[in-house]
């Protein structure tokens, strides 16, 4: 920001510089320019307007340049440039704007007096760190200070309406307004040679001349002014610079070598040969002795196809550019070029590319193993077969040899359980799925099948096997197979207490000879007591 001021600092020092060298020049001229220029240093507020605390979006600065033509005494029309920085809500960095307007003034405005108070208002367009773009409609006031004939110290404030949110402003300017100087009246109306012409409007000042000449003389009275006339005591015209052209092709006869006939500049004024006669000439004909059209640049074209014969490969026959001149051909005659053809040489429709289907399957005969029996394409275009023949094409067949039923996806069932032979462990017997096509079996015969029977050798109720002591524990899990007892005893008799006391008396009475593996006769009688409880119970 400090570099923009410093700018506009300089323009303003530099404009204020001119505007007294001009006043001073200009102090005693009788006319007024309608033109005139400004420049300010720009102070701009987003902060009020937008209902925000100056000390968080405090003044930014900016220039501004412009240009103003008075209509009347009373208003003014102008075109003012600003740029600069701008403190917004939502951006930490200030915002570069740039804006035009197109602006009215209508001021109070009297030659002798000091102070000019206006009030303006106009719409411009906003250009936001040219990202984004939008209207402001600016409206104000301002005072002009005379400082001389055509220049005055400006001050403006300003409020600009923003269709954007939180755009609009208050813009404060100062600087000046420098009104254009105009050249005097009897400067403008000075004639030195006395033509009727100003010296302003007379191009040739200090010779009497016409008007139709800008004030320059014609001795030879040719229409062309002796000052760009070659042959001014000559009449000639103006496409040969004032001098004779008498085959009028643009060429003066001085310069002319065929001053009697009409030629071009490129042949120093003669005209072209056409040796061919085809209205082409020879330094424009690519074949000079062979006539043709303008189109072929004078080369024959036979065919009449826009390519001349001598780059023609077909000459005779009309075709286009991309074929070298040659038609493009359809061998087969199915309306399909070769070009575009899959099958150039055999007819067929466009849908297949222009190759044949002979039965209409839908597969091209060069790629259909039956082209003449309608076929799928798993099957390179033949049939689909049913080789086993039990109703159900092969496709379909898990079995495509052997015959079977639809429900079997067309394998057998020999023993018609309900399980294919191909996955029937016993495809001659009935048998269940769970035994993979098997019968059960019951060797015992006690009714409970082998592979559910814990004693497939011997019958039994109780899972199949016997409980020979009916103690409800089947032999298979009873200890005590031949005598009754609890199933929490595994079948086996419960011992009752006073027997435990015995055993365990026992077991700790009867004892061996020392260092030997023979009783001590004592124990032979505790052994007789426990063996005669047993007996007893």
């Amino acid at each position: 920001m400090r570099n923009l001021i410093s700018i506009a600092l300089t323009m303003l020092a530099l404009l204020f510089t001119t505007i007294q060298l001009n006043a001073q020049t200009d102090a005693d001229e009788s006319t007024v320019s309608p033109h005139a220029m400004t420049a300010k240093v720009l102070f701009t507020d987003y902060a009020v307007p937008n209902g925000f605390a100056m000390d968080s979006f405090p003044l930014s600065n900016g220039i501004e340049v412009g240009y103003w033509y008075n209509i009347t005494d009373w208003v003014n029309i102008g075109v003012p440039i600003k740029v600069g920085l701008a403190n917004v809500e939502g951006h930490i960095n200030r915002r570069t704007m740039v804006s035009a307007d197109l602006a009215l003034q209508f001021q109070y405005y009297k030659e002798e007096s000091f102070v000019v108070p206006y009030v303006m208002g106009g719409a411009g367009y906003v250009f936001e760190n040219f990202e984004a773009a939008y209207p402001q409609f600016p409206v104000g006031a301002g005072l002009n200070f005379k400082v001389g004939k055509n220049a005055y110290l400006n001050l403006q404030g300003e409020y600009r309406l923003s269709q954007e949110a939180n755009r609009k402003n208050l813009q404060y300017g100062a600087g000046f307004w420098f009104r254009l100087g105009a050249k005097k009246y009897e400067e403008s109306a000075k004639d030195t040679d006395g033509d009727g012409i100003s010296d302003l409007q007379d191009e040739c000042p200090t010779e009497a001349g016409l008007p139709s000449l800008l004030g320059c003389p014609d001795r030879d009275g040719d229409g062309v002014a002796d000052k760009i006339d070659e042959c001014p005591d000559t009449p000639g015209p103006a496409a040969a610079l004032g001098c004779p052209d008498t085959d009028s092709d643009g060429i003066a006869d001085n310069l002319d070598q065929c001053p009697d006939e009409a030629g071009t500049a490129d042949n120093n004024g003669c005209p072209s040969l056409d040796k061919d006669g085809d209205g082409i000439a020879d330094d424009m004909d690519d074949c000079p002795d062979l006539a043709g059209p303008l189109k072929t640049s004078g080369c024959p074209d036979s065919d009449g196809d826009g390519l001349a014969d001598n780059v023609d490969e077909c000459p005779n026959e009309a075709g286009p550019l991309e074929s070298a001149g040659c038609p493009k051909k359809d061998s087969d005659g199915d309306g399909i070029l070769d070009e575009m053809d899959k099958c150039p040489d055999v007819a067929g429709p466009a849908v297949l590319g222009g190759c044949p289907d002979t039965d209409g399957d839908g597969i091209l005969d060069k790629n259909d193993a039956c082209p003449e029996q309608p076929g799928l394409p798993a099957n390179n275009g033949c049939p689909d077969k049913d080789s086993d023949g039990d109703g159900i094409l092969d496709s379909n067949d898990e079995c495509p040899d052997k015959p079977g039923k639809f429900i079997m996806g067309g394998c057998p069932d020999t023993d018609g359980d309900g399980l294919s032979d191909k996955v029937d462990q016993c495809p001659d017997v009935p048998g269940p799925k769970d035994r993979n096509g098997c019968p059960n079996t019951d060797k015992d015969g006690d009714g409970v099948q082998d592979k559910d029977d814990k004693c497939p050798d011997v019958a039994g109720p109780y899972a199949g096997c016997p409980d020979t002591d009916g103690d409800g524990v089947h032999d298979g899990m009873d200890k005590c197979p031949a005598t009754f007892g609890p199933v929490t005893n595994n079948g086996c008799p419960e011992i009752k207490q006073e027997e435990k006391e015995v055993l365990e008396f026992a077991a700790q009475a009867v004892v061996f000879e020392t260092g030997q593996a023979s009783l001590k006769a004592e124990s032979y009688a505790i052994l007789d007591q426990v063996a005669d409880r047993g007996e007893c119970d």
